[in-house]
């Protein structure tokens, strides 16, 4: 209230004299007699409020210091002069008129946020602007083309010593992200070696789909019983188990391997390309490194084809008595 005496109220000019009820613009920091505001409904300098105006007074108020140790409560403006606690978007206090701090108060949540951001754009700065076994970030990312963001750091850790590094993809997709990620001559080798592991799987379910069409009727008789199930069954459950290995290990390995395979193309390259415009090194990069479709969709296509052999072998069968699917096929 001291800060006000003095000053004319500036809706109808009369000074502000002790025991007036006074209120103050949450914008400006104008104070108006209540009744004065009430009847004009606005600050009487809101024309000036797109200039950043603030009001001043003629007399300099008594600033409170606070306490060593004292803090203002989150998302609140809580002002030095009078102690008034304020919402955290005002920049004067509601109560005496007195300027709020600059800067209102910050969560925490914020920070911490904005500290998380920080940091990953240093690991991701850092990563570009760095060379592994030789190679550069830049020769890597135009390689690899495709989720740079999360293969470079961990190229990263593989150049300073890390052995491995889970990557789920290839887990789930086995070969096929082989094939993806244009590792064709490893890829090849674990299509062989899950086919070959399948055959007792195979088998076993051949068997019980001609048992299921015997039931259904669409099978006078099983076409060809498969010999030995019970060694069969046995030899299935440590084929599949092994299978299991192969996906864990591709998953754990993976990264690192792909890492390695980078590195080396990459080294091969450079003597072809030694008089070769920047233009030119990243379309051969582009060419072979990155991702690819073609071969992965050919692996589907393919699986989906045996599928349709094996329904064609059983309709084609003597002991098939649908003939009409048989006509159709």
């Amino acid at each position: 209230m001291q800060n006000f005496l003095g000053n004319p109220c500036p809706y109808c000019g009369k000074n502000f004299t002790e025991g007036d009820d006074i209120v103050v613009c949450p914008e400006c920091g104008t104070p108006h007699h209540r009744e004065c505001y009430k009847e004009h409904s606005a600050c009487a300098n809101e024309g000036k409020h797109g200039e950043n105006f603030e009001w001043k007074s003629v007399i300099v108020p008594h600033v409170h210091k606070p306490e060593p140790g004292e803090t203002s409560p989150a998302e609140k403006a809580v002002c030095s002069n009078c102690g008034t606690e304020n919402p955290g978007n005002s920049r004067y206090c509601l109560s005496c008129g007195a300027p709020l701090s600059a800067e209102p108060t910050r969560n925490r949540h914020d920070d911490s946020f904005e500290e998380f951001q920080r940091e990953r754009t240093r690991i991701l700065t850092e990563s570009f602007s760095a060379s592994f076994d030789g190679v550069s970030a830049k020769e890597m990312a135009i390689y690899v083309r495709n989720n740079v963001g999360y293969f470079l750091p961990r190229f990263a850790a593989f150049s300073k010593g890390a052995k491995f590094d889970t990557n789920f993809s290839a887990f789930i997709f086995s070969y096929f992200y082989l094939f993806y990620r244009k590792m064709y001559g490893l890829g090849l080798a674990v299509f062989a070696a899950t086919s070959i592991l399948s055959i007792p799987t195979l088998l076993l379910d051949f068997q019980m789909v001609q048992e299921q069409y015997v039931e259904l009727g669409m099978l006078s008789q099983v076409i060809w019983n498969v010999p030995h199930q019970e060694t069969l069954a046995i030899y299935s459950i440590i084929a599949n188990l092994l299978i299991w290995i192969i996906r864990i290990a591709l998953m754990m390995f993976f990264n690192r391997l792909y890492y390695r395979k980078v590195v080396e193309n990459i080294k091969k390259a450079r003597t072809f390309l030694a008089n070769k415009s920047e233009k030119e090194i990243s379309s051969f990069f582009q060419k072979n490194g990155g991702t690819g479709l073609i071969v992965p969709l050919i692996f589907i296509a393919l699986t989906f084809t045996a599928s349709f052999v094996l329904a064609g072998y059983i309709v084609s069968s003597e002991f098939f008595i649908m003939p009409e699917m048989s006509n159709f096929l």
